[in-house]
């Protein structure tokens, strides 16, 4: 069985502040000629919240059998030890490891690059970024930071991110760029406690981003083109993150166009907003803008109120969509 590796933050660090921790997980690769978007998700919690989380997170897998560390692309495609389970149970573990996540307070924030969008860009620019990985991980990390430095206890993070080869290690790594933000952004440098990479047998927290980072790859790569309906995990992270008392952005998204974001940074600074639920960039005027607004505002209240969950994972109203990998549609009607 997996355990949870102690994170210890540096109490000396900004003394008597609350301390958080945040966990990011990548979904997608620029390189994959059949991906269209790179994602990377993250979670902030305090560390308090952590330590009850990850108790919490061993126990529902552990009440399901597993004795691996949680992968939902596995649960979605039935693999591993996923394999031959019933629909209902699958249900039934992705509904309680959402419960985790809630009851955790975290705050999910993300970055969505369009592959395609950076192609287009020129390319002094593409080789100033190097990898669509690196712009999505620049903003990603700002937004945590602020995310920490305005929450109502603000307070210094420590940021884990999950291991990958290809951007962790070697020259112009990850820990590098995160070091550069730190010291390029001194509103948010304060609060960028440390840098820690490992990988998701270390850390519970890991595999919730994992689990956030596959629903946000696939509402882009998936759900938006095809006019779907969200599907019921996706909805859940966005009842956590769309909150207009929170000054980041929840999710910010990169095309041919430049950077956008759905958030109050978002409406103060560029008066831009990404419609979730349409396909393409729409760049706002302020009148418009304000319009779309008090619109997310209301999509926003509207899920204010718990969702009613059936016995053994079943919601009353939403579909699942777990088939999502197995080409079909992944927001068909149960039967009642």
């Amino acid at each position: 069985m997996y355990c949870m590796m102690n994170i210890s933050p540096d109490q000396s660090y900004l003394p008597g502040l609350t301390k958080y921790v945040s966990f990011v997980d990548e979904a997608g690769h620029a390189k994959d000629p059949n991906q269209k978007y790179l994602c990377l998700a993250g979670l902030l919690a305090t560390e308090v919240a952590w330590k009850n989380f990850d108790v919490e997170w061993r126990g529902a897998c552990a009440a399901e059998g597993l004795k691996e560390p949680f992968h939902m692309k596995a649960l979605a495609g039935r693999r591993g030890e996923f394999a031959g389970w019933e629909e209902k149970k699958r249900r039934h573990i992705l509904s309680e490891l959402i419960s985790v996540i809630e009851r955790a307070g975290a705050i999910p924030v993300g970055s969505v690059v369009s592959v395609a969008g950076f192609d287009a860009l020129p390319p002094e620019v593409r080789r100033g970024f190097k990898d669509p990985h690196f712009l999505a991980f620049q903003t990603l990390t700002y937004q945590i930071a602020v995310a920490a430095s305005m929450e109502r206890e603000p307070g210094p993070v420590t940021m884990v991110y999950a291991h990958h080869p290809e951007h962790s290690d070697g020259l112009g790594n990850t820990r590098q760029l995160w070091e550069a933000v730190r010291k390029y952004n001194r509103i948010v440098a304060l609060f960028m406690e440390s840098h820690v990479c490992g990988e998701q047998a270390e850390y519970s927290g890991l595999q919730a981003a994992d689990l956030w980072a596959y629903e946000l790859r696939h509402h882009f790569e998936v759900i938006r083109p095809a006019g779907q309906r969200p599907r019921w995990p996706f909805l859940q992270f966005v009842k956590l993150g769309l909150n207009y008392s929170f000054t980041h952005d929840f999710i910010s998204y990169h095309d041919e166009n430049g950077l956008s974001g759905l958030g109050r940074m978002s409406q103060v600074q560029r008066w831009g907003e990404i419609d979730l639920y349409k396909l393409g960039f729409i760049g706002l005027a302020p009148p418009t803008a304000r319009k779309l607004d008090v619109a997310l505002r209301k999509f926003a209240a509207s899920f204010s109120g718990k969702t009613t969950v059936r016995d053994k994972g079943e919601t009353a109203n939403n579909n699942f969509g777990l088939e999502a990998d197995s080409g079909r549609d992944p927001n068909r009607e149960r039967n009642k």
